[in-house]
């Protein structure tokens, strides 16, 4: 169920706990077939709620969840009340800071997961990147709110830039602003790569522990992605990211 990051890495403090979720185990099926844990895309309710409880059981913990907007905002885990659907939630943010003893999740279908971690095993954060997000630097947001440029960062399965396909204006302006972020992709057209820019805006911070997955979601039957499913006039659910202290 969980693809956990390995323990091993070096610096990667002790008790702390790195993930991330595919489509595969859960009891969603259909378009959502699989673990899908996203109450807002249309999956029965009661499956998303036995996926999540599986999800927790075996995280140990219970996560704070988020309702992401594609801005830059960051919550504390302290701000989560408990939700109509009966799990923790933060509210409006795309982005969770956390403490020891606390987890945190954000949800995923293409966009960049990013988990932080300070070196020292203090803080933590789950980080939802879109191309919006990105482009208003929440990373630098989250990073300020760890208080800490020694962090390990891990950047889970999202769409490559080949995949990502954008207008030649957005493309321009993005990178405008963030030299780098425009590509071309697989068809000659005009593209974003956001995990890429996720990782030069890390490194830029001073963050030399970037650990990033290879996995483009758009290519993956094990992920779920937005964009593959609207091509295809399908449904698509959400898998995540974690960290837990």
């Amino acid at each position: 169920m969980i693809d956990w990051v390995d323990q091993r890495i070096a610096g990667m403090p002790q008790g702390v706990r790195v993930g991330f979720t595919s489509r595969r185990g859960g009891v969603s099926t259909g378009d959502y077939a699989g673990l899908n844990l996203g109450f807002h895309v249309g999956d029965d309710p009661e499956a998303v709620r036995a996926n999540r409880d599986a999800l927790q059981d075996q995280i140990g913990r219970e996560l704070a969840w988020m309702s992401q907007v594609h801005g830059n905002d960051v919550a504390q885990f302290g701000s989560a009340t408990r939700a109509k659907t009966g799990y923790l939630s933060v509210g409006e943010a795309d982005a969770i800071v956390v403490n020891r003893g606390q987890a945190a999740a954000v949800m995923v279908a293409d966009c960049v997961p990013l988990i932080l971690v300070r070196a020292d095993g203090t803080k933590g954060a789950a980080v939802h990147v879109g191309r919006a997000g990105f482009d208003l630097a929440i990373t630098h947001r989250a990073l300020d709110v760890l208080g800490t440029n020694d962090v390990l960062a891990f950047l889970g399965p999202s769409i490559c830039g080949s995949c990502y396909e954008v207008s030649e204006q957005l493309a321009a302006d993005i990178g405008g602003r963030w030299p780098g972020a425009a590509v071309v992709t697989t068809w000659g057209t005009p593209g974003v790569d956001v995990a890429g820019g996720v990782e030069r805006q890390l490194r830029e911070r001073g963050v030399h522990n970037v650990y990033r997955s290879p996995i483009c979601t758009y290519e993956s039957a094990n992920h779920y992605s937005h964009r593959r499913a609207t091509h295809d006039g399908v449904s698509a659910g959400r898998f995540i990211g974690f960290v837990a202290m």
